[in-house]
């Protein structure tokens, strides 16, 4: 008979590795303070096991091959994402999750299937592939094949709970791989950026036309887009100003009154969100789009587009405007009707941030995750003193 240790453990299978993964771990540490968290992260254990590298670079040569070619993927992420990766790392997570030392695993993402039998397990997601069949500018030939879908499926099935971060992706669930829609809940995420003080009017009163775009791939995210609306609100709003946060973009950034600034470390980006008067991030495809709840909290009124998570976030009319994606003229319109209504900008701010810290901070999400994986598991071991759901 299995023997729970002590202190009872939380395996944590991190698919991560920068801020969301960070933001996931305290989330994850601090929701549930009674139990131990070991982080495994995927990438290390892949990495760890040389004896993969010659067969599944021959995976990648037949399954990514074209991809690659046409510059679709890297061979970096074609290495990761073969079904034999798949297969031999599930197979290897026997090593790192234990049903004797572990009360539950709790997977980021869904690129892998890291359950253990013995082991509840729980995934957090903010996509599924067949989701991108949503996106116009999506390359269907790109399509993994059947069997990695197979695979896919095998994620959602094996776990006691999805968790998403939006609804479409809960709806995808159900609708693309026959999942019970009672085994998925939507949760959502927090922001990755502490929201700073900076005091009342560091933006004019939404008044100094300035206007922000936080995002690192420029073409995903709607940047060129982006640009060519704003040389139509250069027209009407001389003194408009764009920021460009995030991207490492030179070629075709000619326009006037454009700041580029690269890679921006997440405690100086607070202060590039207070200066501005509008957030603008007209993306193609977007799972999530964490930036959307940084504007938020910085009561930002937001322009955005209807794809992925967006609507989720972005109420048109309420806390900003939603348009097409890929379409300049839609984007310049909905950005002058924000900078020739000071006002409007605030109130959509203002409503933007309630809709945030009632929805979209980590705590309110680990209060959800906590809650249904308690009432999945039973009453939680009391070691530490720690709350109860």
């Amino acid at each position: 008979m299995s023997i729970m240790p002590a202190t009872p453990r939380i395996a944590l299978v991190s698919t991560y590795s920068h801020l969301t993964r960070d933001s996931i771990e305290r989330m994850l540490k601090s929701t549930f303070p009674e139990f131990e968290v070991d982080t495994i992260p995927i990438v290390e254990v892949v990495k760890g096991h040389r004896e993969w590298i010659a067969p599944n670079l021959c995976y990648v040569g037949k399954e990514y091959g074209r991809e690659i070619a046409r510059r679709h993927t890297t061979l970096r992420n074609a290495y990761f994402s073969t079904t034999y990766a798949f297969t031999h790392l599930h197979a290897a997570m026997r090593r790192f999750i234990d049903p004797d030392r572990h009360l539950f695993s709790f997977q980021m993402q869904s690129l892998y299937n890291t359950s253990v039998p013995g082991v509840p397990h729980f995934v957090y997601t903010d996509h599924t592939h067949l989701s991108n069949l949503h996106y116009r500018d999506f390359d269907r030939t790109a399509l993994r094949s059947r069997r990695w879908l197979d695979l896919e499926r095998t994620i959602y099935e094996t776990a006691k709970t999805v968790f998403t971060r939006s609804t479409d992706v809960a709806a995808d669930l159900t609708r693309f791989y026959e999942i019970p829609a009672d085994k998925v809940e939507c949760v959502y995420a927090g922001s990755n950026v502490p929201v700073g003080d900076f005091g009342v009017g560091i933006n004019d009163g939404y008044r100094n036309q300035r206007i922000l775009f936080v995002g690192i791939e420029w073409q995903r995210k709607g940047g060129p887009e982006l640009l060519e609306a704003f040389k139509c609100v250069l027209k009407s709003y001389p003194k408009a100003h764009l920021t460009i946060a995030g991207a490492n973009v030179r070629v075709g950034v000619d326009v006037p009154n454009c700041s580029v600034l690269g890679n921006v470390p997440p405690h100086e980006l607070s202060r590039l969100y207070a200066e501005s008067s509008v957030f603008c991030l007209p993306t193609r495809r977007e799972p999530f789009g964490i930036a959307f709840v940084e504007a938020m909290m910085h009561r930002l009124p937001v322009v955005g587009t209807r794809v992925g998570a967006v609507p989720d976030m972005v109420e048109e009319g309420v806390n900003g405007y939603l348009v097409e994606p890929e379409q300049p003229d839609a984007l310049a319109t909905a950005l002058c009707r924000l900078l020739a209504a000071p006002e409007t900008c605030r109130e959509f701010g203002q409503r933007g941030y309630e809709k945030a810290i009632q929805r979209y901070t980590w705590q309110k999400t680990g209060e959800r995750i906590r809650a249904r994986i308690l009432n999945s598991l039973g009453p939680p071991p009391q070691s530490k003193g720690a709350p109860t759901a």
